[in-house]
């Protein structure tokens, strides 16, 4: 099963607006993406349901989120999984982090939303759930 040129569409939208919504510090709009059950996984800890998320949100570092282009493929029906590449420039000190994102997308009666989201760091190892601290060896 292809997704139709307007779920395609959608989708990419989706992700842009979900970077967009954070780098204008708009944590409930980036959070109402995601289904009502959606989960985030990053630094190896899950955040389940909108208030969890949100909390974590609202606590992690503020800056510019620049999503590459979206892999997407369908599962089934209302399904999808999609990856994308994440550059995080972080708005105090302008230091940058290298990230994936892996989705799980589901359609719902408001379009297309954020089920799963697990973020992973690109460090010197490869992917990992922390980003690679300056200085560090």
């Amino acid at each position: 099963m292809r997704l139709t040129p307007e779920d395609d569409v959608e989708i990419a939208n989706l992700l842009a607006a979900y970077c967009l919504a954070l780098d204008h510090d708009e944590i409930d709009r980036c959070v109402a993406l995601f289904t009502e059950d959606g989960s985030f996984e990053v630094y190896g800890r899950a955040f389940q349901g909108h208030d969890s998320i949100a909390a974590m949100m609202r606590n992690a570092p503020r800056g510019l989120h620049l999503g590459g282009p979206p892999f997407v493929e369908v599962v089934e029906g209302d399904r999808a999984r999609a990856q994308q590449n994440l550059l995080f420039v972080d708005r105090s000190s302008g230091e940058t982090r290298r990230a994936v994102y892996a989705d799980e997308l589901r359609r719902t009666q408001q379009g297309w939303r954020i089920h799963k989201r697990r973020c992973q760091f690109l460090v010197a190892s490869g992917l990992g759930d922390p980003p690679e601290r300056r200085g560090a060896r």
